[in-house]
């Protein structure tokens, strides 16, 4: 019997790996996305449960697992208060920012929606090393239109690797205020659930 269960939770991960190399446009976005003189198409989705979506687009000469810049779109259906979803990251990033001095982060209020700029890192076990250096502008927007009532995240994430990591940080201390004004201006798309 332990064997059975074993081959079976086995055979699970396959199954899943294989459903994965169909991507879904569950928010009917049409694309590519345009954004800082980039196009960006849809490379990956999923759909864990009933009301969360998640979507990731990246240029056609970049790798998913190692991207430089990469689009993401998230929507999770319910009735929440914006202010809360920010605080809940912001407290995710100073958990983080207690063990990494890299993670730093800044907030703006735009009307009835927000913008979370942070910078996050994955360090060598030394922790002498920068393996990867990753900005994140995470755009929070609720939507309240019908039956698509939630909280839409646009997301614009770029990541720098020890070959570029000087010109990455250089590039983050020129271009901060502008990639911001960008993910910030950007006119978001309908949600149209399928």
């Amino acid at each position: 019997m332990k064997i059975k269960i074993l081959i079976l939770l086995l055979i699970i991960p396959l199954v899943y790996v294989n459903a994965q190399n169909k991507v879904n446009d569950y928010l009917n976005i049409p694309g590519p996305i345009q954004l800082n003189q980039n196009e960006y198409n849809l490379i990956w989705s999923s759909h864990p449960n009933e009301n969360y979506f998640k979507q990731e687009y990246i240029s056609s000469n970049e790798n998913v697992n190692r991207y430089n810049s990469m689009v993401l779109i998230d929507f999770v259906k319910g009735d929440f208060n914006i202010k809360d979803v920010v605080d809940q990251k912001v407290a995710e990033l100073q958990k983080m920012k207690k063990n990494n001095p890299v993670v730093n982060y800044q907030i703006f209020e735009n009307k009835e929606e927000y913008i979370l700029d942070f910078l996050i890192s994955e360090n060598s076990k030394d922790g002498k090393e920068i393996l990867i250096a990753e900005r994140n502008i995470y755009r929070y927007k609720i939507i309240s239109n019908g039956k698509n009532k939630g909280v839409l995240l646009f997301a614009l994430s770029e990541r720098g690797y020890p070959e570029n990591m000087e010109s990455f940080f250089n590039n983050l201390k020129t271009n901060t205020s502008k990639l911001i004004e960008k993910v910030g201006n950007y006119k978001l798309p309908d949600i149209e659930i399928k």
